[in-house]
């Protein structure tokens, strides 16, 4: 047995201890630098406390199964999701959790995405024509905004039956109100002290702008989709978006409150935008600097009997999908959990006490060799055939009873949009590939990435 603070421990920085590190951009990459230091278990110190942080598969995994019954986020993560408003099935914990697990879960069911397909694929349409016009103007162009208007507009259309069209109007306030959000919140989730609740910084007004925007525009998409629900009550059996579905569930429970769907609408446009368009980007990265993937990729689209536009049932894709896990495994857009036992307990031989922040890094199984061969390089291949790899040692939209409910939604955006991108375009990088580097604000994104698109 062994009790955390007698792990082993980077060097620290000052009386903060490593706090400093949690605040840089790199600081998945940090830890991972560790790991090969100090093993897959070693300890950080946050101020008097100390931290665990783990990066053992079989403990990972048994970690997150154990959720949410022994394990929650670190409170200090649903303080800040809570102030702000956005307290939804994303970072509500415990009872809450639960509740809003009910009001969420129907959104997602299969029959539910079948109906939302064909709004699906227009706005796909759309995000092929925008490649088009790219193309032919010669623009040089980060992908990833062009990926992010693209999820905004899904999630705004299949969350709230509004089209919002972003695609087309490039910039809007909504995208820059979003493009806000995110980074502030996860800033404010690593601060050992709220110095915003006493003193605003201009960052700080311009969250609290930015927020006041985006529930305006929520709040407002949920009126209309009431009122829309009164006048006509069959939409209530066969809801034509998600708050319908959500407003519908309200009307079956009570106790569903106004505040519960704003919550978890704003988690639907948040989340969904950011981490279905860092994965897309990142995959164009990966591909876009290995000619021989892009051509295994673009022989499986020829194959297809429709080759303009993936039709209902999407089909399944497999070497797409393989550059989709192996994306998800080299650059994870969420390559950390940050959580805390809920009493104390046994993580493998380390006696772990109650509130003891735990690191969970997500990412490192992607980069074990035990579990991958020759982990640091692409290889799309290693997803297929009779011995491929595990999908389970990624995990990317975790598992256990806190799977991510969006993820059949998010895998169908990917495959779609992709498709639009790579079927009939090529994309021509601007820098080389070590010129864009990875930045972790909540989502892992990558900077520096430009690139010029020609028709195939």
């Amino acid at each position: 047995m062994k009790l955390v603070h007698q792990l082993p421990m980077p060097p620290i920085d000052g009386f903060l201890g490593h706090v400093s590190y949690l605040q840089k951009p790199n600081v998945h990459q940090q830890l991972l630098k560790w790991v090969n230091e100090y093993g897959t278990s070693f300890r950080l110190k946050l101020g008097m406390k100390n931290a665990l942080v783990l990066a053992e598969p079989e403990l990972i995994k048994g970690v997150l199964k154990s959720r949410p019954d022994q394990f929650r986020r670190l409170k200090n993560i649903e303080s800040v999701f809570d102030e702000a408003g956005l307290n939804g099935i994303f970072s509500a914990e415990g009872t809450r959790w639960k509740h809003q697990r009910k009001l969420t879960e129907p959104m997602f069911q299969p029959s539910h995405l079948k109906h939302f397909y064909p709004k699906l694929s227009i706005i796909t349409e759309r995000l092929q024509k925008r490649f088009s016009d790219l193309a032919d103007s010669g623009e040089i162009i980060e992908l990833l905004d062009e990926f992010k208007r693209y999820t905004v507009d899904v999630t705004s259309l299949l969350a709230f039956g509004e089209d919002f069209n972003s695609i087309e109007q490039t910039e809007t306030p909504l995208t820059q109100s979003i493009n806000h959000i995110f980074p502030m919140v996860n800033r404010r989730c690593k601060s050992p002290i709220p110095l915003w609740r006493f003193f605003k910084t201009t960052h700080d007004k311009q969250f609290d702008t930015s927020l006041t925007y985006v529930k305006h525009f929520v709040s407002g998409c949920i009126e209309k989709q009431r009122t829309l629900i009164a006048t006509n009550p069959e939409l209530a059996k066969e809801p034509e978006n998600m708050l319908q579905i959500m407003i519908t569930e309200q009307k079956k429970d009570a106790t569903f409150s106004d505040q519960d769907i704003l919550a978890n609408a704003m988690t639907l446009l948040l989340a969904g935008e950011d981490t279905t368009a860092n994965t897309l980007t990142w995959m164009s990265y990966l591909l876009c600097y290995n000619p021989k993937a892009e051509i295994s990729l673009t022989s499986e689209f020829e194959s297809l009997e429709e080759t303009k536009y993936l039709a209902w049932p999407i089909p399944r894709l497999p070497y797409l999908t393989a550059v989709m896990y192996e994306a998800m495994r080299l650059k994870p857009v969420a390559p950390q959990l940050y959580i805390e036992p809920l009493s104390d307990t046994f993580i493998g031989s380390i006696k772990v006490k109650k509130g003891t922040p735990i690191f969970v890094m997500l990412h490192a199984n992607g980069f074990n060799s035990d579990l991958f061969d020759s982990p640091e390089s692409f290889s799309p291949e290693r997803w297929l055939g009779k011995n491929r790899a595990s999908f389970s040692n990624i995990q990317p939209f975790g598992t256990g009873a806190r799977l991510c409910p969006g993820r059949s939604l998010a895998i169908m955006e990917i495959k779609l949009a992709f498709h639009a991108l790579f079927n009939e375009f090529i994309i021509e990088p601007q820098q080389s590939a070590d010129e864009v580097v990875e930045n972790f604000a909540f989502t892992m994104s990558p900077v520096g990435f430009k690139v010029r698109l020609t028709k195939r």
